[in-house]
C-alpha cells in the first residue's frame, strides 16, 4: 500500500515538473537562414546575364571576407525571370561589410551593406539574425525593389 502511494506520488510529481505550456517548441520554428543580398544588375534596360554575354565566372568580389562570401546567379525569382546575382555570408554579423564586385577586368560597382541583429519578438525562437538595415551602391543609398536591389549601370 505504501508503494502504491509512492508510485502514485512520484507520478503525479512527474506531470506537474514535465508540462510546461508557455514554452514555445522551437524545434519546430522555421528563422531566417543567413543573410543574402540579391541583385538585378542592369544595362541597356536588360539583365546583363540574361542574354547569356556574362556567367557566373565572370563576377569576382574582393573585401575584408571576401573569401567566405559566397556569389550565386539564381533565376525565375520574378515575374521577368531575369537572373539576380546573389551575395551571400553565413558569418555577416552586426556591422558593416565593403566589398567591390568586379565583371571580368573592370570594377562594376563599391558595395557597402550594414547589418543589425534582429530582435526575436513575442518570446520566438527566432532573433540574432543579421539582416540588411542599408545598402549604399557607389557610396549612394539603394532601396530594396521586389525583395532585392535593382543596379542600372547606364
Amino acid at each position: 500500500m505504501v508503494l502504491k502511494k509512492i508510485f502514485i506520488g512520484l507520478l503525479f510529481l512527474s506531470f506537474i515538473f514535465s508540462c510546461e505550456d508557455d514554452k514555445t517548441d522551437c524545434s519546430a520554428v522555421l528563422c531566417l537562414g543567413s543573410p543574402s543580398i540579391g541583385f538585378d544588375i542592369l544595362a541597356n534596360g536588360t539583365t546583363i546575364f540574361s542574354n547569356g554575354d556574362y556567367t557566373l565566372d565572370n563576377i569576382t568580389i574582393e573585401g575584408e571576407t571576401a573569401m567566405e562570401t559566397n556569389i550565386s546567379l539564381v533565376s525565375d525569382l520574378d515575374s521577368t525571370q531575369n537572373p539576380i546575382l546573389f551575395i551571400q555570408n553565413p558569418n555577416w554579423t552586426e556591422g558593416e561589410y565593403v566589398y567591390t564586385v568586379h565583371l571580368g577586368n573592370e570594377e562594376l560597382f563599391q558595395m557597402k551593406a550594414t547589418f543589425i541583429k534582429s530582435e526575436a519578438q513575442n518570446n520566438s525562437c527566432c532573433g540574432n539574425v543579421a539582416i540588411v538595415q542599408s545598402l549604399e551602391i557607389n557610396g549612394s543609398p539603394l532601396e530594396k525593389t521586389n525583395g532585392f536591389y535593382i543596379i542600372s549601370l547606364d
